[in-house]
């Protein structure tokens, strides 16, 4: 495991359980390696493209928020 890799946190997203490993530099910066296939709901806003070019799930991106909020995330 390299040094980007290690920074990151294992979050699952609340609303469809996917596990990703996310980590957040900023307020404004967050980092999402995933651990399998693409959400549902990532693959639908992807109509048919790669999901690498939809920019975030909405519902993941919340979990991640409470994650940091609960401080099972931290900023660094």
């Amino acid at each position: 495991m390299n040094i980007a890799e290690e920074a990151l946190t294992a979050v699952r997203c609340d609303s469809c359980g996917q596990g990703v490993r996310a980590g957040k530099r900023s307020a404004m910066q967050t980092s999402v390696q995933w651990a399998g296939p693409a959400c549902p709901l990532l693959a639908e806003a992807a109509g048919g493209r790669p999901t690498a070019l939809v920019p975030t799930c909405p519902d993941l991106r919340d979990s991640i928020d409470r994650a940091v909020r609960e401080g099972r995330l931290e900023v660094s």
